[in-house]
Parts: C-alpha cells; structure tokens; sequence
C-alpha cells in the first residue's frame, strides 16, 4: 500500500500507539503487527526509540480494511488495492437491496442444502455439485436460489447471470473469486457472500411471503379407545390387518397431536410442526379409509360410538 503514503493533513498528523489505534479499531495489537509484516497493510511510522507511531489516517485505513476482511474480502486481495479502490469495495456492502419477498427457495450444495429449516419456506434441497445442478432446467415456479462453489469461473459466471434473468433472488456462496466477478455478479442483481454462509446471511435478504393456511384438519373418526380395543381383537384366519392398521393410527394420531402441541410450544419451528400436523392429519384419514375398507371386507362391525 505505498500508494497510501502520501503527505498527511494536521489532524492526521496526530501520533497514535499501536495500543490506541487497537482501541479505536477494535483490530488486537498481535494482529495489527500480523497486517503490517506480511501485507503490508498499515505501515506505522517509528519513533526515535523504535516505539510505533500511527495517524488518524492510518486509523481509518484499518477500519476500512477490517470491515472488508469481516465481510469475507482476503488481506493478500485488500492489501494490494489503494485507498480508492477499497472505498469503491466497500460501497458494494453498503448499497444493499431490498430484501425480496418469495415463498420457496432452492439450495445448492452440500454444505447450503442444509439450512433454512424451520422458516415458512418452501424448500428444495439439492446436496450434489454446482456443475451438476447447472446441466438441469430451472423449474419455471422456482423464486429463490442460494448456491454454493468454491470458485467462480467465466462458464459458471456466465450460467449464473443467465439464471438470473430467471430467478427474484439469486445468492452466491463462494471462497475464492476475483474483485471483477464479484462486481459482476453484484451490478447483475446476485447477491455474492463469501462463503460459508450461515442462515442470517440469507435471511437478510428475504421477506419471506406467508403461505395460504393448509385446509382445516379433521377430527379422528376413531378415538383411541376403539383403535386399542381393534388392534387387541384376536385376527382372522387370513387377514391380520385391521390389527396392524390400528396399531398405525394409534401411533400417527399420538404423533399428530403432539406435533399440533408443538405448533405453540416452539415457535422458532412453527412452520415446520404445522406442515407436520397437516401431513400426519393426511395419513391418519388414509388409514382411516382403509381400516374401514378391511374391516368390511373382513365382516368386522366399527361402531363410532364410545364403548
């Protein structure tokens, strides 16, 4: 960063420990030193006794620097740009969009396939690579797509802008690219993290839009007396499966219920139990279905009436 030493004003002109610019910059003293000796990041004049003296303009280079290197920027990347070229970088941080309203959301890769659960989203998860996601069609009802690669190549650059035009939102995961593609990626409307992500990063890009309510659950048509008395019955000759098929209701009716419990007692999961109670709600009505279908087969009389 020679290209930072230039003749400073007054108030940059105020000596600064190193212990003083640690404090303003919240940067450790250990980790100033680490800057300066391998980036070069930061230089500090020295005292006639070798003690290091620091500028206000100094100050301000290492809260630019260390709000970039927070934001996933490298040091050996940062160190090699001039104080212009860090301010236009930083802009990219602060320029942020609104965030934007979508009901499901795709995730690609084995690390991002993983998150998001439990928010009121309709998720797809695909744990395989970016280039084998790449070689299928992206469905015409998909809204959302986080994705993860370590690089980003020109070819996949190019199929990433292309999903774009596509997509209300695009977010990109990566490790290593350069200051070019991220600009790119960024003056296309994809939103470009240095990876890993974590659930916040993504949340901070979404109004998550509420999904229609699942139609009313209907009431058991068993209670769980009956269901206890049916699978107890000794089975036919031939058919076991009235007392199986109880069985299986006793157990998804108790899950069903617990899982509707669930709803109100962990609200950090609330969608994901509601979807729970609305699927086991849909599974006991089909076995209830069949428990009548055997039982009349079977000649078995199924009283709804209390015993």
């Amino acid at each position: 960063m020679d290209n930072l030493e230039k003749p400073l004003g007054p108030i940059a002109m105020q000596q600064l420990s190193i212990g003083a610019v640690a404090r303003l910059t919240h940067i450790p003293t250990h980790t100033l030193r680490k800057w300066e000796s391998r980036h070069g990041i930061a230089i500090p004049e020295r005292s006639d006794s070798g003690r290091r003296v620091y500028t206000q303009a100094h100050v301000e280079l290492l809260q630019l620097v260390k709000s970039l290197s927070d934001n996933g920027h490298a040091l050996s990347h940062l160190a090699q740009l001039d104080a212009p070229a860090l301010q236009e970088l930083a802009g990219l941080h602060t320029n942020t969009a609104a965030p934007v309203a979508i009901a499901s959301l795709s995730l690609v890769g084995p690390n991002v396939c993983w998150l998001m659960s439990g928010h009121a989203l309709v998720l797809h998860r695909h744990p395989g690579t970016l280039a084998h996601w790449l070689d299928s069609e992206i469905a015409q009802d998909m809204e959302g797509l986080v994705i993860e690669s370590d690089t980003l190549p020109p070819d996949t650059l190019q199929s990433l802008l292309a999903a774009k035009e596509k997509l209300k939102l695009l977010i990109v995961s990566y490790r290593y690219a350069s200051r070019r593609t991220v600009l790119e990626l960024e003056n296309a409307g994809i939103v470009a993290i240095h990876g890993p992500i974590e659930n916040s990063d993504i949340l901070n890009q979404l109004e998550i839009r509420p999904q229609s309510a699942p139609p009313e659950r209907s009431e058991p048509r068993f209670s769980n007396a009956q269901l206890g008395r049916i699978a107890a019955m000794s089975p036919g000759l031939l058919c076991e499966c009235p007392n199986h098929i109880a069985k299986l209701l006793l157990e998804i009716t108790s899950f069903e219920v617990y899982s509707s419990e669930c709803v109100d007692t962990d609200p950090a999961e609330q969608a994901l139990h509601q979807k729970l109670t609305h699927i086991s709600a849909q599974a006991r009505e089909l076995f209830e279905d069949a428990l009548v279908a055997v039982a009349t087969a079977d000649g078995i009389q199924l009283s709804t009436d209390e015993p």
